[in-house]
């Protein structure tokens, strides 16, 4: 390296907030490893998971991956001298691995879309043997003994969580007109149902949980990249918004349309397939938050662009008084929000399709290569 470039080097980064960056960062992230590693399965644990990830990703920027072997370590040691649980301990490198998938996708020049979605790949396989480890060592390596175990274990934490709501919310557990002998009879047939239906979802449910972690990971990391990073190093470019989205292909919104409709045909045509019933239903609910994302994107676009302070506001203002207030209205609005990302995933590549067609159908207008 020449004198003139090492000068610019020095000059480009500033060594004092480098180190403290990464000694702040790093400790942030082990701080919150551990903390979600005992809060595991909460919001907030899920929180404290994606912050730790996006902060260890700007870790990984500024060392060039030099940080990932000696955090890991940390992570892992005062894990397991704190809870003295092998699990919980390999729980606390989850942000490692995210933080790390964040990295080299970007330095890959991968898109946020590929990102997330390997992100919650990684995670879905890894809290799956995780949670399926200690069941094979209690039950052993039969499969109906595992089975049982896991079906056990289920029906009594949806049981749980059931009777916890049905005492909060007592006007659901039946009709208010009935008396107390019919209410419990009432109670228990809705708990059946509900406990059923929970465990055909349950699917969807533990990979919506991933995608959300690696959703919240990335959007999280976007912002403190844009903080973080150019205070080290001032010539580092930020991450536009335009940049870092979530784009949901053509493919998906032909599956999940065609997924709707076969739904509706499996619960309306009077039959038993309950299998179909509940693969449908669990690739609906799985593909359907892509597509609110990118709906909000485009009312975002079309609304909102020149004024974006407010956007987000009026968001979570909505979402509140929906929720709280007008539980059907946050339904339609969800529902209204697909639509619009179904929309936005579709029109393009239909614009391309029917242009196509019309070329072949009536020539290129643009063709100067004719006949007079």
């Amino acid at each position: 390296m020449t004198a003139n470039k090492r000068r610019k080097k020095l000059k480009n980064k500033n060594n004092a907030v480098y180190v403290l960056e990464v000694l702040l960062m790093t400790a942030a992230s082990v701080f919150l490893s551990v903390v979600s590693s005992a809060i595991f399965v909460s919001l907030p644990g899920l929180f404290c998971i994606a912050a730790a990830s996006a902060l260890f990703s700007c870790v990984l920027f500024l060392t060039k991956a030099r940080a990932l072997l000696p955090a890991a370590i940390i992570s892992f040691a005062v894990t397991f001298i704190l809870n003295g649980d092998i699990i919980s301990a390999f729980a606390s490198l989850i942000y490692i691995i995210a933080g790390a998938y964040i990295y080299f996708g970007v330095k890959s020049k991968k898109k946020r879309t590929q990102i997330t979605v390997g992100i919650a790949a990684v995670l879905t396989a890894i809290f799956a043997v995780m949670l399926v480890a200690p069941i094979i060592s209690s039950a052993g390596m039969s499969i109906n003994a595992i089975v049982s175990e896991i079906d056990s274990g289920l029906t009594d934490g949806i049981e749980n969580s059931i009777n916890q709501f049905f005492i909060a919310f007592p006007q659901y557990s039946g009709a208010p007109d009935l008396d107390a002998e019919q209410r419990a009879a009432d109670f228990e047939k809705h708990k059946e149902k509900i406990i059923i239906d929970m465990k055909g979802m349950l699917p969807a449910c533990f990979i919506l949980y991933n995608l959300f972690i690696a959703y919240l990971s990335t959007a999280l990391f976007k912002i403190a990249y844009n903080i973080f990073i150019p205070m080290a190093n001032p010539n580092r470019k930020k991450i536009k918004n335009k940049y870092w989205r979530i784009n949901v292909s053509v493919i998906s919104a032909i599956i999940m349309i065609a997924s709707v409709f076969m739904f509706l045909a499996v619960q309306f045509s009077g039959g038993d397939n309950i299998l179909a019933y509940i693969v449908l239903k669990n690739l609906i609910y799985i593909l359907f938050p892509g597509f609110c994302i990118m709906g909000i994107y485009l009312v975002y676009d079309k609304l909102f662009d020149k004024v974006a302070g407010i956007f987000p506001v009026i968001l979570v203002a909505g979402a509140v008084i929906f929720a709280f207030v007008l539980q059907f209205a946050l339904f339609v609005a969800l529902v209204f929000f697909i639509i619009l990302g179904l929309y936005a995933a579709l029109i393009s590549d239909l614009k391309k399709i029917s242009e196509k067609a019309k070329k072949l159908m009536f020539g290129d207008d643009d063709d100067d290569d004719y006949i007079d």
